[in-house]
C-alpha cells in the first residue's frame, strides 16, 4: 500500500470535517472543498472534500514563479545602490525589512509537470522599491525548494532538492543548503554552500526557520513518509549550526507514520509554522497529525493542532514531553498559516475558505491576531466581497505583530458537478497590511508570493 492509498484509507475512516474554527466571531463559513489554479503560469494548491466524497485526496501542485534575470549567474556583481530609491522605499513602508529572497520557477511548471520543469531559482530584491538585486541559479542537478531569513535582514538560507523530480513524487528532501547573503548599501548577493547534511530519501520537510542572529537553522521534518519505510518516520525537529553544519539538538515524536507537523505544501517547504523567538532561546512550532481529509495546508488536513514552544536549553529528547502547549484552538479547519510572533505574545492566522459550489462573503480573505494574555481575537485584515474562495497569508511580521507584510487572493468560477470550471482571480495583492487593506509592494515577480515562496 503506497502513501496515497494510506491517506485515502485514513480518510474513509474520518469523514466528519471540522466546521468552525476560530475564536474570532466572523460569519459562518462553509467547508473548504476544491481550489483550482488560476489561469496563467501560476499553479495553485488544490484541496478536495466534496460532500459526496469527503474522502478524496487531491494532489496539490504549486509553482513558484517570478521574472527571470538575463544571464543566470550564481552571484551578481556588487555596485553602489541608488540611495534615493532606497530611502523612498523605506519611507513608504516603515518598519518592513529592506530585503527579501523569493523562490522563482522561470518555466511556470515546476511541481506540476515535474518531468519537464525547469530548475527553481531564487530572486533577491529590495522590498517595496521594485529593484531586483540578483537572480541565483542552483547548481546542475538541483532545484531550490525552501527559503528562510534571519532577523538582521542580511542573510537567507535556501534549500535545494534533487532535479529533475520524478512525476508524481510529492516532495524530495534537501540534498544541499545554501547561505545567500546581501551586503547592505550595495546591489547583488552571494551564495555559499553550507555544511548542513542532506536528509534521508522519502523525507517530508514541514518548515524551516533561522535564529534571529542567523547562526542556526531549525528544520521540522519527517523521514520515510514517501518511502517503503513510512512506519518508521518520526516527526523530527532539529537545529543546526550554520557555520559547522552540526546538529546541535534533535527532538522526535512518534506519529504512526502519517505525515505530521504543519505548514508543508507539495513542492515547497513552509516557513511560517515555526518561529524562533526574539530571546534566541525558544522555538515555537505548530503540531498536528495529517488525517488525509484534504490536501495541505488547509486546516481540515490536520487534527489536534496545537502551537507549542520548546526551550533550546533543554537537551535532545521527546518533542512532546519537552515542549509545552501555548495555544490550542477549540477547533481547527482553515488556517493556511498559524504562527507565534517573535515576542511570544500573539498568534497570527491567515485563513483560507471556499466552496466550489457557491459564492459567499463568508469566504473573504482574513488575517486575525489572538492574544495569549487576554484570550481575545482581533480582526487585522479583511478583503470584503463575494467569492468562491479566499486566502490570506502573513508573509512577515515584526516582533509584536504590529507591522505585517501579507498577501491575499480570491477566486471565482462555475460549479459543474464536482468540478470547478473557468476560474478567475478577481483580487490578488501582496504588501503592507493596513487598516484600509493591503498597500501593494513592488516585487519583481510575475505572481503574488505566498507562504513558503518568500522570506524577509
Amino acid at each position: 500500500m503506497n502513501v496515497e492509498d494510506r491517506l485515502r484509507a485514513a480518510t474513509r475512516a474520518k469523514t466528519d470535517l471540522v466546521r468552525d474554527i476560530r475564536p474570532l466571531e466572523l460569519p459562518d463559513r462553509e467547508p473548504v472543498r476544491l481550489l483550482r489554479r488560476a489561469p496563467g503560469p501560476r499553479r495553485w494548491p488544490a484541496w478536495a472534500a466534496p460532500a459526496a466524497a469527503a474522502a478524496l485526496v487531491v494532489a496539490l501542485a504549486v509553482t513558484l514563479v517570478s521574472i527571470r534575470q538575463d544571464g543566470r549567474q550564481p552571484s551578481a556583481p556588487a555596485a553602489p545602490a541608488g540611495a534615493a530609491q532606497s530611502s523612498q522605499s523605506s519611507a513608504a513602508f516603515p518598519g518592513v525589512p529592506k530585503y527579501y529572497a523569493a523562490l522563482y520557477d522561470p518555466s511556470g511548471t515546476a511541481f506540476n509537470d515535474q518531468t519537464t520543469a525547469h530548475q527553481v531559482e531564487v530572486v533577491v530584491g529590495e522590498t517595496g522599491s521594485g529593484r531586483r538585486l540578483a537572480t541565483l541559479a542552483p547548481p546542475a542537478g538541483q532545484s531550490f525548494v525552501g527559503v528562510t531569513g534571519d532577523a538582521i535582514d542580511t542573510a537567507f538560507v535556501v534549500a535545494a532538492e534533487p532535479f529533475p523530480v520524478k512525476e508524481g513524487l510529492n516532495s524530495r528532501p534537501p540534498v544541499a543548503w545554501y547561505l545567500v547573503r546581501v551586503t547592505p548599501g550595495r546591489t547583488g548577493a552571494t551564495m555559499t554552500r553550507l555544511p548542513i547534511p542532506a536528509l534521508p530519501t522519502g523525507t517530508q520537510v514541514d518548515d524551516v526557520t533561522m535564529s534571529p542572529d542567523g547562526t542556526e537553522l531549525a528544520v521540522m521534518y519527517q523521514p520515510y513518509v514517501w518511502s517503503a519505510n513510512w512506519k518508521q518516520g518520526k516527526l523530527t525537529l532539529s537545529t543546526y549550526s550554520v557555520a559547522t553544519g552540526r546538529a546541535t539538538r534533535t527532538w522526535t515524536q512518534q506519529t504512526g507514520g502519517f505525515p505530521a507537523g504543519y505548514g508543508w505544501y507539495y513542492g515547497r517547504y513552509g516557513n511560517s509554522s515555526m518561529t524562533w523567538l526574539s530571546d534566541g532561546r525558544t522555538l515555537a512550532f505548530d503540531d498536528g497529525i495529517n488525517n488525509g481529509q484534504d490536501g495541505p495546508p488547509g486546516g481540515a488536513t490536520f487534527g489536534d493542532v496545537k502551537l507549542r514552544t520548546i526551550s533550546l536549553a533543554s537537551p535532545s529528547g521527546d518533542l512532546i514531553a519537552d515542549s509545552k502547549v501555548v495555544y490550542s484552538p477549540a477547533s481547527f479547519h482553515a488556517c493556511d498559516m498559524m504562527q507565534l510572533t517573535a515576542d511570544g505574545k500573539t498568534v497570527l492566522c491567515g485563513y483560507y475558505y471556499g466552496n466550489y459550489a457557491s459564492r459567499s462573503s463568508a469566504f473573504d480573505p482574513t488575517i486575525t491576531a489572538y492574544s495569549l494574555a487576554t484570550g481575545k481575537s482581533t480582526l487585522v485584515y479583511r478583503h470584503p466581497g463575494v467569492f468562491n474562495f479566499g486566502l490570506a497569508d502573513v508573509l512577515w511580521a515584526n516582533a509584536d505583530g504590529s507591522v505585517i507584510v501579507g498577501s491575499a487572493w480570491t477566486q471565482d468560477g462555475v460549479s459543474v458537478g464536482s468540478q470547478f470550471k473557468d476560474p478567475t482571480v478577481p483580487y490578488t495583492a501582496a504588501g503592507l497590511v493596513t487598516k484600509n487593506g493591503i498597500k501593494p509592494m513592488k516585487f519583481p515577480l510575475s505572481g503574488t508570493p505566498y507562504i513558503g515562496m518568500i522570506a524577509f
